[in-house]
């Protein structure tokens, strides 16, 4: 090889990738999370329906937290949430039965040889789900709504009362509990949004204040009011755009 071409390509060896490693650590540890070169592929392509930056900037997660990814299928977020509380802190993959089914495979894939050491894998049922106390944020993305849904099996058939409650007593004393969720028609009722795996945000919005949550913010960057809310959320003509609401609520004394 021509001596000047090797010259080349070691400058471009060199002082490439050391400008990639300085423009990585001068990025946000938010934005380190989804362009961290240690991610799976298939995440890094959700990121265009999912928006993680704005979703990571809302939730308030910082190193050193204990986190829940409630109903967290695949662990899309739980990496992401890895990333930022870092070695001290800890993340919880929780799944029940149901859940499960469809993304046990991913979930193995993501957690093998120990890849992400501070997430702990939980899997459990909704009457039980184990899960941890003096947690910083609860978060639950595209899911709220499976625990009012109906199920002949009464294993995946959840009591929202008992959801409410356990998640209560995780949270500490002012933990943040983080919705995000299909929407339903404004003002409709439960037996018309729950066959379609959506919810009315108003109305969810109730149910978590009765149960000691207070709503704090909302994040408006998911949201598509040309949805056609009369389709359930895998119809292809909807499906990653659905219209999206984001809540934040705050675990009150009550």
């Amino acid at each position: 090889m021509d001596y000047r071409l090797k010259l080349v390509l070691f400058f471009i060896l060199v002082f490439g990738n050391t400008g990639c490693t300085e423009h990585f650590e001068n990025l946000s540890l938010n934005e380190q999370a989804i362009d961290t070169a240690t991610r799976f592929s298939n995440d890094s392509t959700k990121d265009q329906y999912r928006k993680p930056l704005d979703i990571l900037e809302f939730s308030g997660i910082t190193t050193d937290m204990k986190v829940v990814d409630l109903l967290g299928g695949g662990g899309y977020y739980s990496e992401l949430f890895s990333y930022i509380v870092g070695k001290d802190g800890q993340v919880y993959l929780q799944n029940n039965s149901l859940f499960l089914r469809f993304s046990k495979d991913e979930i193995e894939e993501r957690l093998k040889n120990n890849r992400l050491t501070n997430v702990v894998r939980l899997d459990s049922d909704y009457a039980d789900m184990k899960l941890p106390e003096g947690v910083d944020i609860m978060f639950l993305g595209l899911s709220f709504h499976d625990f009012f849904v109906k199920r002949e099996d009464p294993v995946i058939s959840a009591n929202p009362d008992a959801f409410f409650a356990q998640a209560y007593q995780s949270l500490k004393p002012g933990g943040t509990l983080i919705i995000i969720d299909h929407a339903a028609r404004p003002e409709s009722r439960l037996e018309e949004w729950a066959p379609l795996h959506r919810i009315e945000e108003s109305w969810a919005r109730a149910q978590l204040e009765m149960h000691g949550f207070k709503f704090e913010a909302e994040l408006n960057v998911l949201r598509n009011f040309d949805d056609d809310y009369s389709l359930d959320i895998w119809n292809k003509k909807v499906f990653h755009k659905t219209d999206r609401f984001v809540h934040k609520y705050r675990k009150v004394e009550k």
